[in-house]
């Protein structure tokens, strides 16, 4: 890990107040692509690590690690997906096996990222706006009376077809940080989010509460 890198890394830990590793074969300020393969199909997302790197940077560390892989998506609503949780029902965050704390993160809004489109990627959190660990949503539709209250760090750039398929129970088997030009970055799942964010270059080529039980979004 370079010297820049084990800096980010520092800044991540001391943001959040705990360890949290910098992303695999990151540059620093430029984005990352996560290849989510599902029981649905694949879910391409750009990782807005330029804009908000304390969240990318979290998300990223536990595709990393392999947090994600086999984890069901608990949630399925006309409006979004929501996974990542390691308990299955909507009550599980990430604990650090090295120290076994439980890992939130504090809310990092960014204006430039919004619920403005589908294929939105945020955190979800609990009514604690520094409750968010490891849990995910990916919108389904625009969700603009989202923006402000949930940190949005990615979008779905292939396969949005995958992520209107999916089914509560459905799975990520894998999830891998990968070059989007890359043989692995190949095929979509049927659909894709084009509308580029604002103020961020891009790549050639919420609503009513929580069930109750459910950490947020």
């Amino acid at each position: 890990m370079s010297l820049t890198m084990k800096l980010v890394a520092l800044t991540l830990a001391l943001f959040s107040g705990c360890s949290i590793g910098a992303p695999a074969d990151a540059q620093q300020g430029q984005d990352q692509y996560v290849l989510m393969q599902t029981t649905r199909g694949p879910i391409m997302i750009r990782v807005y690590y330029s804009v908000v790197p304390y969240t990318a940077g979290n998300f990223l560390d536990l595709v990393d690690r392999g947090f994600y892989d086999g984890l069901i998506f608990h949630r399925v609503e006309p409006q979004l997906i929501q996974g990542g949780d390691p308990n299955g029902n909507g009550t599980g965050d990430f604990i650090d096996p090295e120290s076994g704390r439980r890992r939130n993160i504090k809310l990092q809004i960014d204006r430039r990222l919004s619920h403005n489109q589908a294929g939105m990627v945020a955190m979800a959190r609990s009514s604690d706006r520094d409750s968010a660990s490891c849990q995910f949503y990916i919108l389904k539709r625009a969700m603009p009376q989202f923006d402000g209250q949930y940190a949005v760090f990615g979008r779905v750039v292939r396969g949005l077809g995958s992520v209107n398929a999916m089914g509560r129970g459905d799975r990520i088997i894998s999830a891998r940080i990968v070059d989007p030009q890359g043989g692995s970055s190949s095929g979509g799942g049927g659909g894709s989010s084009n509308s580029p964010v604002p103020g961020v270059a891009e790549p050639r080529q919420q609503v009513p509460p929580s069930p109750t039980g459910d950490s947020g979004f």
